[in-house]
């Protein structure tokens, strides 16, 4: 009996705590008096961002690292004989999915009652750990100093330039829903100087993006919370063929016949 009246005191602590904490506060939004209703009339309103990522590779991989072009030159493939040791049906993955972190400002033009132009330009960190299906040869790990054996730690710093339309949908109360779909360049800072020596990836990334989220108004600002999802157009995988350069050739590369980036981001806008 004890134990019955223990779960239904936790049962309507629950209830309570999720009555006061979601479903009061939502339903205040929902019927108070509008907070500033003149808001979205504004020709150009500026602000600014914060947010976590989750950074992510689509691969494309060839059968065996023997059918990319690049391995067709003799001495390439002598040299990469001598990494591989007879194991060239080498698979990557992107494992485990890292958070990181995204900050920047706000842009945003009135074309109508309904669309607004967005530039939201600045900065995600983060971090994308590859997971191979072999280990690296220790050759590589020792010579430049690296520590991994079949995982490999790729960081990013990226600048981010996007630009979109947002299409808004009607205002209940202090709340506005709405879709976005835009497009982003992005260029990463960071130095690859350890996994260049495994892989070699283009700096530049292009993305199609496509996110939905919902304004509040409060009594001085607009808060906005928003999931978006980045999805890489370009590919970003490199397969330099030069012996003769200063950088290690990407033998653990030739395996990738196309790599491309995925970010997802959850952000909390002030404006």
């Amino acid at each position: 009996m004890f134990r019955m009246n223990l779960k239904g005191k936790r049962f309507h602590l629950i209830f309570l705590l999720l009555w006061f904490g979601v479903v009061n506060p939502l339903s205040a939004q929902l019927t108070k008096d509008e907070n500033l209703s003149r808001y979205d009339e504004r020709p150009i309103h500026f602000g600014f961002y914060l947010g976590i990522n989750t950074m992510d590779y689509r691969f494309t991989h060839f059968g065996n690292a023997y059918e990319n072009p690049v391995l067709s030159d003799p001495d390439i493939a002598k040299k990469a004989d001598s990494y591989y040791k007879g194991v060239n049906q080498y698979y990557v993955e992107c494992y485990p999915l890292n958070p990181g972190f995204t900050v920047g400002g706000v842009l945003n033009l009135r074309m109508n009652n309904v669309i607004d132009f967005r530039c939201t330009p600045g900065m995600s960190l983060g971090s994308r750990q590859l997971k191979f299906s072999d280990n690296i040869d220790p050759y590589i790990k020792l010579n430049f100093g690296s520590n991994y054996d079949r995982y490999m730690t790729i960081p990013s710093a990226y600048i981010d330039i996007p630009v979109g339309f947002r299409y808004k949908g009607s205002r209940f109360g202090n709340l506005r829903p709405y879709i976005y779909g835009g497009a982003a360049y992005r260029r990463d800072l960071e130095s690859k100087r350890i996994s260049e020596s495994v892989v070699h990836l283009k700096r530049n990334g292009y993305y199609a993006e496509v996110a939905f989220g919902l304004d509040t108004y409060f009594p001085y600002f607009r808060f906005t919370g928003e999931f978006k999802f980045s999805y890489g157009l370009n590919n970003i995988i490199m397969h330099d063929a030069d012996l003769s350069s200063a950088t290690p050739l990407p033998y653990y590369g030739y395996v990738l016949k196309e790599l491309n980036s995925n970010i997802f981001t959850l952000i909390v806008f002030f404006e």
